[in-house]
């Protein structure tokens, strides 16, 4: 009868920590060992090797296994594009080099508890089995039928998801942009091109010769008036193809233009209609034009409401309780109904003592500053009115709104946008640099 004893030092950190000044002191590589025993007369034992650990990055280990198995891959889609095979010494050392940088940053990830949750998984696997016009389920057994695991690619992909996010997050801090590079940026060609608002534009078109009557053109503008109106009721010009082929009317749809590179007939037509939108006949030397504006994206134009508002607190305390003080604030109410001076009520009853001192202004106040129950109100409330009495979670409260504005956003939107690119141009170096100082600042050895 023969007996199987497997002894194997497991990879989990505690483990690999006890073994490491053992192995330095001594000069040992760690491996992993089967140990054959026979029993029979005359005991034999046999150890034979079966893995190795190649380095040691941390409190983690990279095996000589993982290694072979990410050059397999590599021979395999070098071979697949008719690429010539590199010496294996080289490629070993580049591909056990990206295993010790993959494993610094899934630690550094775990040391600041960064997860990727089962559901952003799924989301993920999900849209991957869509690019390829698959369901997950199909997916799933695509992945097995060519003798792969799913469950490896899913633990790769949630590692690979893991990586990108402690890469963004450690890579963004590191850039310094200041407001000369955005003002440089936004006066260049590529700053200009890129906060110009883009229109994905579809087109139909029919031919009239430009010697053609006024009652051809008229026929064929009312043509074009039925065109439209049945592709607004339709959707679009794609669902009336046939009704354009009809009247000899072609379909040719411009897609994504910049608005500089909209053809010029039809630069103030695009720059009036709102998206969605299908345009009038537009006459041109060629013929009738109606375009559909489909989408719009890009542009920095933008407003937002503002408004100048103050307010009383009324708040419950260890005297006062709620319905005393929903009471008082009902009375202080009144007290500005017949006349009081606001101000002099919010220093004298206000509990809210960052502007109870300036008889309750709150200056102008942004969308989103405030709790959901005062933007409401303040929403609510005219100009010059005093609001009725409300709760929140800081008490009950009276308000007046002074004034209103429409701020233009024009300007801060554009510097985001410039931050932005610009942080995408440097992001790739300040990923170099922050992977060679992980690489610098960690413990590795190479066995």
């Amino acid at each position: 009868m023969t007996q199987i004893f497997i002894s194997i030092f497991t990879r989990f950190n505690g483990a690999i920590m006890a073994m490491r000044p053992f192995c330095f002191q001594r000069g040992i590589k760690p491996t992993i060992f089967i140990l054959v025993s026979t029993l029979c007369p005359a005991v034999y034992a046999e150890y034979q090797v079966i893995e190795q650990v190649v380095a040691i990055a941390e409190d983690d280990v990279v095996l000589a296994s993982e290694v072979r198995d990410e050059m397999a891959k590599v021979h395999q889609r070098l071979i697949a594009n008719k690429r010539p095979l590199p010496d294996n010494n080289a490629l070993f050392a580049q591909v056990l080099e990206q295993r010790i940088l993959r494993s610094l940053q899934l630690q550094r990830a775990e040391k600041i508890g960064l997860r990727t949750s089962d559901q952003q998984l799924n989301d993920t696997m999900n849209s991957i089995a869509a690019r390829n016009n698959l369901s997950l389920t199909e997916f799933k057994l695509s992945v097995e039928s060519q003798g792969q695991s799913y469950i490896d690619i899913r633990n790769n992909i949630r590692q690979d998801m893991i990586i990108r996010e402690v890469q963004r997050r450690s890579v963004i801090r590191t850039i310094n942009i200041d407001q000369s590079e955005v003002d440089n940026f936004l006066n260049s060609e590529k700053g200009k091109a890129l906060l110009e608002i883009e229109y994905n534009i579809d087109h139909i078109l029919l031919a009239i010769n430009t010697e053609a009557s006024k009652d051809t053109v008229a026929a064929a503008k009312i043509k074009m008036i039925q065109l439209k109106s049945l592709a607004t009721l339709k959707g679009g010009f794609s669902a009336i193809a046939d009704r354009a082929e009809i009247i000899n009317a072609e379909h040719n749809p411009l897609g994504w233009r910049r608005f500089s590179d909209v053809p010029m007939m039809f630069q103030s037509t695009v720059k009036n209609t709102l998206e969605g939108e299908i345009s009038e006949p537009i006459r041109s030397d060629s013929g009738l034009h109606i375009i559909h504006i489909l989408a719009k994206r890009g542009g920095v134009e933008g407003t937002q409401t503002e408004t100048n508002v103050r307010h009383i607190l009324i708040a419950p305390n260890e005297i006062r309780s709620v319905d005393e003080a929903k009471i008082l604030a009902a009375e202080v109410r009144q007290k500005i109904l017949a006349g009081e001076d606001f101000a002099f009520l919010a220093r004298e009853y206000s509990d809210d003592p960052g502007s109870a001192l300036t008889g309750g202004d709150l200056g102008w106040s942004k969308p989103g500053t405030l709790v959901p129950e005062f933007e409401t109100m303040m929403a609510n409330t005219d100009i010059d009115k005093t609001s009725a009495i409300f709760k929140s979670q800081f008490g009950w409260h009276i308000l007046q709104v002074s004034d209103r504005r429409e701020k233009d956003l024009s300007s801060e939107l554009a510097n985001q946008r410039a931050r932005m690119a610009i942080a995408e141009t440097k992001y790739d170096d300040a990923l170099s640099n922050w992977l060679q100082d992980l690489r610098d600042n960690a413990y590795v050895d190479i066995k």
